[in-house]
């Protein structure tokens, strides 16, 4: 694991995150580790939703961006409300990948 030295936090989200950390029995460096995590994936979700929305690409290439299965990917384009658009070519491609 690599260390980065300097990242700076207002006090809030420190406090917050400092709370957090003792009503979880961890440090304060573990929780934010994992608010980073969460926040990058939503990021990379929130990248791909967009550039699929766009029709930059296509639901597989979303979901590659987004690191996750084309069928959950399906299922979020449907929770958040995002009409699933596809070509013959792409429906070639996702059976051919589950074949």
């Amino acid at each position: 694991m690599e260390q980065v030295t300097t990242v700076r936090f207002d006090k809030e989200t420190l406090e917050r995150a400092g709370e957090l950390a003792r009503l979880e029995g961890v440090d304060r460096s573990t929780v934010l580790r994992r608010a980073v995590e969460i926040g990058l994936k939503e990021l990379l979700l929130q990248h791909a939703l967009e550039v699929y929305r766009q029709g930059l690409v296509s639901a597989w290439k979303a979901a590659e961006l987004a690191n996750v299965p084309l069928w959950r990917f399906i299922d979020i384009l449907k929770e958040r409300g995002i009409g699933f658009k596809t070509s013959e070519e792409d429906l070639r491609e996702m059976i051919e990948a589950y074949l």
